[in-house]
Protein backbone atom coordinates (compact mmCIF):
# COMPACT_ATOMS: atom_id res chain seq x y z
CA UNK A 1 0.00 0.00 0.00
CA UNK A 2 1.11 3.46 -1.06
CA UNK A 3 1.78 6.01 1.73
CA UNK A 4 -0.70 7.93 0.49
CA UNK A 5 -3.54 5.75 0.23
CA UNK A 6 -2.51 4.63 4.44
CA UNK A 7 -3.08 8.66 5.29
CA UNK A 8 -6.24 8.67 3.25
CA UNK A 9 -7.51 5.39 5.19
CA UNK A 10 -6.73 7.05 8.40
CA UNK A 11 -8.50 9.70 8.04
CA UNK A 12 -11.51 8.17 6.44
CA UNK A 13 -11.33 5.81 9.79
CA UNK A 14 -11.04 8.85 12.15
CA UNK A 15 -13.99 10.81 10.60
CA UNK A 16 -15.84 7.78 11.03
CA UNK A 17 -15.03 7.44 14.13
CA UNK A 18 -16.00 10.99 15.40
CA UNK A 19 -19.73 10.12 15.69
CA UNK A 20 -18.90 6.84 17.79
CA UNK A 21 -16.84 8.77 20.50
CA UNK A 22 -19.62 10.98 20.35
CA UNK A 23 -22.29 9.24 20.94
CA UNK A 24 -20.26 7.29 24.05
CA UNK A 25 -19.53 9.92 25.89
CA UNK A 26 -23.24 10.27 27.75
CA UNK A 27 -24.17 13.65 26.15
CA UNK A 28 -28.03 13.76 25.13
CA UNK A 29 -29.14 15.56 22.14
CA UNK A 30 -31.49 18.20 22.88
CA UNK A 31 -33.36 21.33 21.30
CA UNK A 32 -32.88 24.55 21.31
CA UNK A 33 -33.34 26.04 24.52
CA UNK A 34 -34.55 29.98 24.91
CA UNK A 35 -32.38 31.84 27.32
CA UNK A 36 -34.43 35.04 27.22
CA UNK A 37 -34.08 38.22 25.98
CA UNK A 38 -30.59 40.30 25.08
CA UNK A 39 -28.60 40.78 28.13
CA UNK A 40 -29.00 44.48 29.86
CA UNK A 41 -26.64 46.50 32.48
CA UNK A 42 -28.34 48.61 35.35
CA UNK A 43 -27.13 51.82 35.91
CA UNK A 44 -28.26 54.24 38.36
CA UNK A 45 -29.58 57.39 38.01
CA UNK A 46 -28.39 60.19 40.03
CA UNK A 47 -30.78 62.67 39.26
CA UNK A 48 -28.58 65.89 40.95
CA UNK A 49 -25.52 64.73 38.68
CA UNK A 50 -26.98 62.81 35.63
CA UNK A 51 -29.74 63.98 32.76
CA UNK A 52 -31.66 60.66 31.43
CA UNK A 53 -31.91 61.19 27.62
CA UNK A 54 -34.17 58.55 25.45
CA UNK A 55 -32.70 58.31 22.30
CA UNK A 56 -34.26 55.92 19.01
CA UNK A 57 -32.41 52.06 18.71
CA UNK A 58 -32.58 50.22 15.42
CA UNK A 59 -35.44 48.23 16.03
CA UNK A 60 -37.24 51.89 16.70
CA UNK A 61 -37.55 51.41 20.64
CA UNK A 62 -36.31 53.93 23.06
CA UNK A 63 -32.97 53.38 24.94
CA UNK A 64 -31.92 55.59 27.93
CA UNK A 65 -28.61 57.17 28.21
CA UNK A 66 -27.38 58.76 30.85
CA UNK A 67 -25.23 61.88 30.81
CA UNK A 68 -23.32 63.20 33.89
CA UNK A 69 -22.99 67.02 34.01
CA UNK A 70 -20.87 67.20 37.62
CA UNK A 71 -17.98 65.58 38.19
CA UNK A 72 -18.11 63.58 41.31
CA UNK A 73 -16.73 64.12 44.68
CA UNK A 74 -14.42 61.65 44.64
CA UNK A 75 -11.69 60.99 47.64
CA UNK A 76 -7.83 61.51 47.78
CA UNK A 77 -6.46 62.88 44.99
CA UNK A 78 -9.51 62.34 42.83
CA UNK A 79 -11.17 64.93 45.38
CA UNK A 80 -13.20 67.41 42.55
CA UNK A 81 -14.89 70.60 44.90
CA UNK A 82 -18.01 71.54 43.27
CA UNK A 83 -18.24 75.02 41.27
CA UNK A 84 -18.95 77.60 42.72
CA UNK A 85 -21.24 78.73 39.61
CA UNK A 86 -23.18 75.25 39.64
CA UNK A 87 -26.34 75.24 41.65
CA UNK A 88 -27.06 72.51 43.62
CA UNK A 89 -30.22 69.83 42.33
CA UNK A 90 -31.00 68.09 39.18
CA UNK A 91 -30.19 69.83 35.61
CA UNK A 92 -32.91 71.80 34.17
CA UNK A 93 -35.17 70.67 31.94
CA UNK A 94 -34.33 73.17 29.23
CA UNK A 95 -30.56 72.01 29.53
CA UNK A 96 -31.93 68.47 29.33
CA UNK A 97 -33.47 68.94 25.88
CA UNK A 98 -31.01 70.83 24.50
CA UNK A 99 -28.96 67.95 25.08
CA UNK A 100 -31.37 65.74 23.46
CA UNK A 101 -31.90 68.15 20.98
CA UNK A 102 -28.01 67.96 20.04
CA UNK A 103 -28.51 64.34 19.35
CA UNK A 104 -26.35 60.81 20.05
CA UNK A 105 -22.71 60.89 20.76
CA UNK A 106 -19.97 59.17 19.33
CA UNK A 107 -20.33 56.25 21.57
CA UNK A 108 -24.23 56.26 21.40
CA UNK A 109 -24.30 56.06 17.93
CA UNK A 110 -21.28 52.77 17.84
CA UNK A 111 -24.04 51.38 20.10
CA UNK A 112 -26.38 51.90 17.21
CA UNK A 113 -28.66 54.92 18.59
CA UNK A 114 -30.03 57.41 16.88
CA UNK A 115 -32.56 60.33 16.90
CA UNK A 116 -35.69 61.03 15.05
CA UNK A 117 -35.42 64.61 15.98
CA UNK A 118 -34.72 67.40 13.60
CA UNK A 119 -31.21 69.00 13.79
CA UNK A 120 -31.44 72.21 15.78
CA UNK A 121 -28.84 75.22 15.20
CA UNK A 122 -26.79 76.40 17.94
CA UNK A 123 -27.82 78.96 20.17
CA UNK A 124 -31.45 76.92 20.47
CA UNK A 125 -33.69 77.29 23.00
CA UNK A 126 -36.64 75.66 24.23
CA UNK A 127 -39.08 76.74 27.19
CA UNK A 128 -40.26 75.43 29.93
CA UNK A 129 -42.90 75.76 32.62
CA UNK A 130 -44.65 73.70 34.83
CA UNK A 131 -48.40 74.06 35.58
CA UNK A 132 -49.75 73.99 39.37
CA UNK A 133 -51.92 70.86 38.30
CA UNK A 134 -48.20 69.50 37.12
CA UNK A 135 -48.03 69.03 33.54
CA UNK A 136 -44.33 70.22 31.99
CA UNK A 137 -45.25 72.30 29.37
CA UNK A 138 -42.29 72.59 26.87
CA UNK A 139 -42.11 74.99 24.08
CA UNK A 140 -40.15 73.23 20.75
CA UNK A 141 -37.64 75.02 18.54
CA UNK A 142 -39.68 73.49 15.19
CA UNK A 143 -42.94 72.11 14.40
CA UNK A 144 -44.60 69.89 16.10
CA UNK A 145 -46.67 68.37 13.38
CA UNK A 146 -43.85 67.54 11.62
CA UNK A 147 -42.29 64.92 14.11
CA UNK A 148 -43.20 61.40 14.02
CA UNK A 149 -44.57 59.35 17.51
CA UNK A 150 -40.54 58.41 17.88
CA UNK A 151 -39.36 62.04 17.99
CA UNK A 152 -42.60 62.64 20.45
CA UNK A 153 -41.54 59.76 22.47
CA UNK A 154 -37.81 61.16 22.52
CA UNK A 155 -38.88 64.24 24.08
CA UNK A 156 -41.95 63.02 25.98
CA UNK A 157 -39.74 60.35 28.25
CA UNK A 158 -36.93 63.11 28.23
CA UNK A 159 -38.51 65.44 30.30
CA UNK A 160 -40.69 63.21 32.09
CA UNK A 161 -37.57 62.09 33.69
CA UNK A 162 -35.67 65.43 33.94
CA UNK A 163 -38.97 66.45 36.16
CA UNK A 164 -39.66 63.32 37.95
CA UNK A 165 -37.51 60.71 39.25
CA UNK A 166 -40.08 58.11 38.64
CA UNK A 167 -40.70 59.52 34.83
CA UNK A 168 -44.26 59.65 35.89
CA UNK A 169 -44.85 63.55 34.42
CA UNK A 170 -47.76 64.89 32.28
CA UNK A 171 -45.97 66.47 29.59
CA UNK A 172 -47.39 68.63 26.77
CA UNK A 173 -45.28 69.88 23.53
CA UNK A 174 -45.92 72.86 22.11
CA UNK A 175 -44.59 73.91 18.61
CA UNK A 176 -43.65 76.38 16.51
CA UNK A 177 -46.41 75.83 14.30
CA UNK A 178 -48.61 76.44 16.98
CA UNK A 179 -49.79 72.82 17.42
CA UNK A 180 -49.80 70.95 20.91
CA UNK A 181 -49.56 67.81 22.27
CA UNK A 182 -49.74 65.95 25.99
CA UNK A 183 -48.92 62.58 26.52
CA UNK A 184 -46.98 60.55 29.88
CA UNK A 185 -43.90 58.56 29.02
CA UNK A 186 -45.10 55.18 29.80
CA UNK A 187 -41.66 53.63 29.54
CA UNK A 188 -39.47 52.38 32.85
CA UNK A 189 -35.84 52.41 31.92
Amino acid sequence: MSRTRVASLAVAVAAASVPLLLAGCGIQETDPIEAGGPATVEAFYNRADDMMLFFRTPDGGLNPVLRTVRPSAGFGSDYVRSDPGTTPGPPSTEKTVLALLAGPREVDRAAGLTTALPPVRPGTTVTVRTTPGGTVTTGLPFPLKALNTTARRQLTCTIAYSQAADGKAVVKLTGQDGASSSDTCGLAP
